[in-house]
């Protein structure tokens, strides 16, 4: 099979396009298994939209699930459609998310950790007159580890996101590493190759040494490529799944109606698709 289950629509403030836009660029690059995912509200105090340009409003997300799983059945027949969502990790929120995310329609959870520390974990400005650069890198491991223990998330998405754009941890946090591995191994919660990580840092979310980690410790994993215009949709994919095949990765997860299978690569049929 051939999956990408992260994408973004125009309803979140910082992406172009319709669902229906990436739908179709999906059926078009032969996708078996697309996946909507836009950011879902931020649950900070009682605004509608207390992140504009950052995240869905609360008024619309009702909309946005509506539209998405009317969809996935009346294109069912042509591609498989999953509504998924991804959802920020904000600690003292994870019961205002546990309801919000209860809705029957979503089949998947994106997890992650944009917001720490007073920044949007690709604020460059965060970086301005750090001196230890590995105590970021610490603190962003440790929010990815607690959200993994929430069990709010199906996957987690871009878990190293913060070198994105910023500066690369030393080997003096390989401990941390070893420790964010076990935490998610533990949990069974899956983790996400993003390709996003290509057009920032030059490299995918995780990278590839940390991908090996994670697949000696049995973590499962998938693919997203953070599309934010329907042109990206299966961004990087050859890269990905070449580099996955080199790793002894056959498999990649799935989660339909938050239960997770496990979908064979099709090495040959990876070949001949042109990602983004």
């Amino acid at each position: 099979m051939i999956i990408d289950l992260h994408t973004h629509h125009q309803r979140c403030g910082h992406a172009s396009g319709e669902l229906i836009d990436y739908v179709r660029a999906a059926i078009d690059r032969g996708v078996d298994t697309i996946g909507l995912s836009d950011h879902a509200p931020l649950l900070i105090g009682d605004a509608d939209e207390p992140a504009p340009g950052m995240h869905m409003p609360r008024s619309a997300f009702a909309v946005y699930l509506d539209e998405a799983a009317t969809l996935r059945t009346r294109l069912r027949d042509r591609i498989e459609i999953l509504v998924g969502v991804e959802a920020d990790y904000l600690p003292g929120t994870e019961e205002a998310y546990r309801a919000l995310l209860a809705d029957t329609r979503i089949d998947y959870v994106l997890g992650s950790v944009h917001y720490f520390d007073g920044f949007h974990v690709y604020d460059r400005r965060r970086w301005h007159g750090v001196t230890d650069v590995d105590a970021v890198h610490v603190r962003y491991h440790q929010l990815v580890r607690a959200a993994a223990r929430t069990g709010l998330f199906d996957v987690m998405a871009h878990i190293d996101a913060v070198k994105g754009r910023g500066q690369r941890a030393s080997r003096a946090i390989d401990g941390e590493w070893d420790e964010t591995v076990r935490v998610l191994a533990d949990t069974g919660v899956a983790v996400e190759i993003n390709a996003s990580g290509y057009r920032k840092c030059g490299e995918a979310f995780p990278s590839w040494e940390a991908v090996e980690r994670l697949h000696a410790a049995g973590v499962p994993l998938t693919y997203g490529s953070d599309a934010h215009d329907p042109s990206e949709v299966l961004h990087a994919w050859a890269d990905v799944h070449a580099g996955l095949l080199a790793r002894g990765v056959t498999e990649l997860a799935v989660v339909r109606g938050r239960r997770r299978e496990m979908v064979a690569i099709d090495a040959a049929r990876a070949e001949r698709v042109e990602g983004g």
